[in-house]
């Protein structure tokens, strides 16, 4: 393959006339055929790139191997399937290549046809023409991801072998840590509910187990049962049961009656458990237990259950005994904590109550936190999709003309300089080759051409600065801000939305900009705003457009309109500051006054399930009031269409 006279992108078709065929050519189409049949069966990846990086060949091993027939890749450039981390490294080891000769062993990711990555090893040569100048790169390539796998399973193995030795030297720590935690907590402590707590906790944390449940044994109901009051779980998704009704459980409830401790290595091996039991612990994801009664001086009855949910666990004689000596110390600490008077209790269940407020609350938050970074991707995706729309034509026309371009300019080259060979008179050369490529056309068409490319790439240009002004990060705090620019940033990113489809005319938009000042805020959620309340403006005339009669309204609809005034508002005796005013008005359905009153609440929405979140406007009225101490209000009326008027101090 270091042969430069070897061509590896066309098809070779030896003459079928044998009579006629010498043996030169009788020898080429055997050494073609080996070649072939070589490539077809190689499993390497082989494939030539020539010194700007674009392929000239491919082994029909590519698409054995990531999907890609010889085709699909041929004339592509050689790096855009290469993982964007790994590219760097590829693109030096190539350069290189190209500079020394000498190829270079590396190994990078390459996307497969299916999406999934696949890890490659490779080395490069180099293929020199007839003068000995380097002209393409050879790259022969393997597989190596099912090694790394395993190199990886391996070291996980490794790892998980220390872990099992670290968990031993913890189990005789925390063993150490129980008795002296548990022992001190429970004599310090009269409140049961954290005596109960630390002692599930601290007992599923020693035991290495899934789950650590408390029940209380309640005789007054109808059938009698234990109750949960305190679980410790290893899995957020491990879901504990309630309560266990002793009419199900017929043998296993009498035994802890009888105080009895109950080891259960298997729930389906053991002999001393009965089908119902086995059942209904099974129905609860239960597969091994142990429990331990407890008694207290007033006849009440507790059992520490340790339970295991992923297959058999065999109890040692150790952790039975360490959880009756944890049995035991409970037992007089509820002597304790029942001692103390209602008062007591009334405080510590008002406590109870303010933590788990405190939770749902946190909860809350977490998720509104959520919901805020989905509308925020949400946002985004509009904005991918109407970049995207507006950068591929432009590339396109510029991508498009840049080949004319390029014929046209040297053709023009070639004309001058025969018309220099041969001035002043042109040979008859020259005059078949001016009819030939029409001189006088080009000469027209060619600046015609470069300006076109030239609008292309401003165009791209502006779509690029736009995204970049839209996109700004507001980790550093108020930065001065052109409201104008964010306005007309957003609008180029909907500009793709206003346009007309399907029976829906295109939104005719007004903006009369007024003369206000920089103004410092926050400038990627100031944009936000914007983005928000336009989005919802187009909606609402798409919605509009939509509930209109289509035989006999949609003609006669009006103009679909969106207006954009800016202004400065000056102080007032109730507000002392120059304000700038964004109002933002569309002509769609309005909204009724019902719902007007709630437009900014959060979680509120009138869209379908998966068309909002219901925290657009709830977030634009934060990041307005709270966020710039400005004012977001809505006027609407039905049938009319709706303002959304946006003041921001300066």
């Amino acid at each position: 393959m270091t042969d430069a006279s070897i061509d590896l992108t066309e098809e070779h078709h030896p003459n079928h006339d044998a009579d006629k065929a010498d043996k030169s050519d009788l020898s080429a189409l055997k050494s073609d055929r080996l070649f072939r049949s070589i490539m077809e069966n190689v499993a390497d990846l082989i494939a030539v790139i020539d010194a700007k990086g674009y392929r000239i060949y491919n082994s029909p091993s590519y698409q054995r191997v990531l999907g890609y027939t010889s085709a699909e890749l041929k004339g592509t450039w050689a790096y855009d399937k290469i993982h964007p981390d790994d590219q760097e490294q590829v693109l030096k080891a190539a350069a290189e290549t190209l500079k020394t000769g000498v190829g270079k062993s590396l190994e990078y990711r390459m996307q497969h046809k299916d999406g999934s990555w696949r890890i490659l090893e490779s080395s490069g040569s180099v293929m020199r023409d007839g003068q000995g100048n380097v002209q393409n790169i050879v790259i022969v390539a393997h597989d190596i991801s099912d090694r790394k796998k395993e190199q990886w399973e391996r070291r996980r193995a490794e790892r998980e072998l220390e872990r099992s030795r670290q968990s031993y030297k913890d189990l005789v720590r925390r063993e150490e840590m129980l008795n002296r935690r548990l022992t001190s907590q429970i004599r310090n402590s009269l409140d049961l509910d954290t005596i109960l707590a630390t002692a599930v906790n601290e007992i599923q944390d020693l035991l290495l187990i899934d789950l650590c449940n408390f029940f209380w044994h309640v005789p007054n109901t109808n059938p009698p049962e234990f109750q949960l009051v305190h679980f410790a779980a290893s899995h957020n998704f491990l879901e504990a049961a309630t309560s266990y009704p002793l009419s199900q459980l017929p043998q296993l409830g009498q035994r802890l009656l009888s105080q009895e401790i109950i080891q259960i290595q298997s729930i389906y091996t053991n002999p001393e458990l009965d089908n119902i039991s086995r059942m209904l612990l099974a129905e609860r994801g239960f597969t091994s237990q142990l429990l331990v009664p407890i008694k207290t001086r007033s006849q009440k009855l507790g059992v520490i259950v340790a339970a295991h949910c992923q297959g058999s666990r065999p109890w040692d004689a150790d952790e039975v005994g360490l959880l009756q000596a944890v049995a035991n110390q409970l037992a007089i600490a509820i002597d304790q904590a029942e001692l103390f008077d209602s008062a007591q209790t009334n405080a510590a269940n008002a406590q109870a109550q303010s933590i788990l407020i405190e939770k749902a609350l946190a909860d809350l938050q977490q998720t509104q936190s959520q919901l805020i970074q989905t509308e925020k991707m949400s946002s985004l995706g509009q904005l991918v999709a109407g970049v995207a729309h507006e950068i591929n034509n432009p590339v396109n026309f510029i991508y498009g003309n840049l080949n004319h371009a390029n014929r046209s300019v040297q053709n023009l080259l070639d004309a001058i300089a025969l018309y220099q060979t041969n001035y002043p008179e042109p040979v008859p050369e020259i005059s078949k080759f001016l009819d030939e490529i029409d001189l006088e056309f080009l000469k027209e068409d060619l600046p015609k051409m470069l300006t076109s490319m030239k609008i292309g790439a401003d165009r791209i240009r502006q779509i690029v600065l736009s995204l970049r002004n839209f996109s700004r990060t507001d980790q550093e705090g108020r930065k001065p801000f052109n409201i104008h620019e964010g306005l007309d940033s957003t609008l180029l990113i909907l500009q793709n939305r206003l346009k007309a489809y399907g029976d829906r005319p295109a939104i005719n938009l007004t903006k009369r900009y007024g003369n206000i000042p920089i103004v410092n805020v926050y400038a990627g959620q100031l944009n936000q705003v914007f983005m928000n309340i336009l989005s919802n403006a187009i909606d609402a005339i798409d919605e509009s457009v939509a509930n209109c009669d289509q035989a006999t309204d949609i003609s006669q609809h009006q103009a679909n309109e969106i207006s954009i005034v800016t202004e400065l508002k000056p102080p007032t005796p109730e507000n002392h500051q120059l304000m700038v005013v964004i109002r933002i008005a569309d002509n769609g359905r309005g909204i009724p006054e019902d719902i007007l009153k709630k437009l900014f609440d959060p979680f509120f929405t009138t869209k379908p399930v998966g068309k909002g979140t219901g925290l657009g406007l709830s977030i634009s009225y934060q990041i307005v009031v709270e966020k710039h101490h400005g004012r977001l209000e809505c006027f609407s009326k039905v049938g009319v269409g709706t303002e959304f008027r946006i003041e921001i101090p300066v």
